[in-house]
């Protein structure tokens, strides 16, 4: 599998989940501590796999540790995971702190704060990182490309190394051609680069001394200067396709944990927008043109300060919500308008679907935006106008 795939092919293998042989568990706390002879899709805010998994493994949540093998592929995303099994197929991992200790059969993807491939953790494939610090202390079979703030190569590298980024060490093989773009290189007593390398540094030239073998020559070359200035189109794709995986793995943790915790309210929300758009749509404007004015007013008297504050941070936050929430509403409205029935797992997919097209939108000048803003008006006004606070209560018959 080629590392530079385009990102519709990522988005059609996110929606693909085949209709049969798949497992699905959920919960604050899951561990899998029986075998699993299909696909399993884990969500959770602390995930073990203590089981062996054969077929793909689909897993989202705050901590993740993977302790057994894993036939087929592993995409994964949490704050933190941790890789000990055996994986026979591909990673593709977003996180904000990666260890990888167990054996890796095919290619890594990872983006993450920081990156570690431990000792004894050898990958037969490619590699591709991005991300805060990355740390190779292992054998990788084939290339290394990587995006990453500071890079350190302390294990052995099969094919060729591409860098764009901060700070390089290597203190380990690399068997191909190196091409370096990097604000400064170091070179340890164990560096050994066995192909040309062709760099530029922005400290000047590095003189790689003794790591230069099998008559291999280091070229300063000055050209590559806009790739550290102005990455070029590889290595900019690189680092958005990274970007894009990790920002739709977060985007998806958080429609999960949405439809889990308030599918009623969706459910509810998305009646309402079907029932009365126009008054929904009103309702979302008024709410978000007179919010910040109350704020505003409560900030002039020194009593309601307090409350002028809380109501800005829940304002702040919804905005930044503003997305996601407005693509449940939306996945709901669609299940219950074209009767599709569909599980929550179907619903959660459907909403990040949606969150895509949203996020689209914005792109297109003047009526991409009008068009988002409506939508957006029209799921916030379903959500208040389904609470029933903006309703007058009937007078019951004494």
């Amino acid at each position: 599998m080629k590392i530079f795939i385009p990102l519709s092919w990522f988005l059609a293998l996110t929606f693909a989940i085949p209709a049969y042989g798949l497992r699905i568990e959920k919960g604050d706390k899951v561990r899998i501590s029986q075998t699993v002879n299909e696909d399993i899709y884990v969500f959770g805010g602390t995930v073990y796999i203590d089981a062996p998994v054969h077929g793909d493994l689909w897993c989202a949540g705050g901590t993740i540790t993977v302790n057994d093998t894993v036939t087929g592929d592993v995409v994964v995303a949490g704050g933190n995971v941790y890789l000990h099994g055996a994986v026979l197929d591909d990673v593709r991992a977003a996180g904000g702190n990666l260890v990888v200790s167990g054996h890796i059969a095919g290619d890594l993807l990872s983006t993450g704060g920081t990156i570690t491939v431990e000792s004894g953790a050898d990958i037969d494939g490619d590699v591709a990182l991005a991300g805060g610090t990355a740390t190779i202390n292992s054998s990788i079979g084939g290339g290394l490309q990587s995006a990453a703030g500071t890079l350190i190569l302390n294990g052995a590298l099969g094919k060729d190394l591409e860098f764009n980024g901060g700070d390089l060490t290597l203190n380990g093989t690399v068997g191909g051609i190196s091409t370096i773009v990097a604000k400064h290189i170091e070179t340890g007593e164990k560096a050994a680069l066995h192909g040309n390398v062709r760099y530029w540094a922005d400290e000047g030239e590095v003189d790689f001394g003794r790591a230069l073998r099998n008559d291999a020559k280091a070229t300063f070359d000055e050209s590559l200067k806009q790739r550290f200035e102005r990455p070029d189109f590889r290595f900019l794709g690189f680092a958005s396709f990274l970007a894009a995986i990790g920002y739709l793995a977060a985007a998806f943790i958080l429609i999960w944990l949405g439809q889990w915790l308030f599918r009623g309210a969706f459910r509810q929300a998305a009646n309402t927008a079907q029932a009365e758009p126009f008054r929904a749509l009103g309702i979302g404007f008024l709410y978000f043109a007179v919010v910040p004015i109350g704020v505003v007013m409560l900030f002039i008297t020194i009593v309601g300060i307090p409350v002028g504050l809380i109501a800005l941070g829940f304002y702040i936050l919804f905005l930044a919500l503003a997305n996601v929430i407005t693509a449940l509403v939306g996945a709901h409205w669609v299940d219950q308008t074209r009767h599709y029935n569909w599980s929550p797992l179907k619903l959660v997919f459907g909403a990040l679907g949606l969150f895509i097209l949203l996020k689209l939108l914005g792109f297109v000048p003047f009526v991409g935006w009008i068009v988002k803003i409506a939508v957006v008006c029209t799921a916030f006004g379903a959500i208040l106008d389904s609470s029933g606070i903006f309703r007058r209560k009937t007078a019951q018959p004494s």
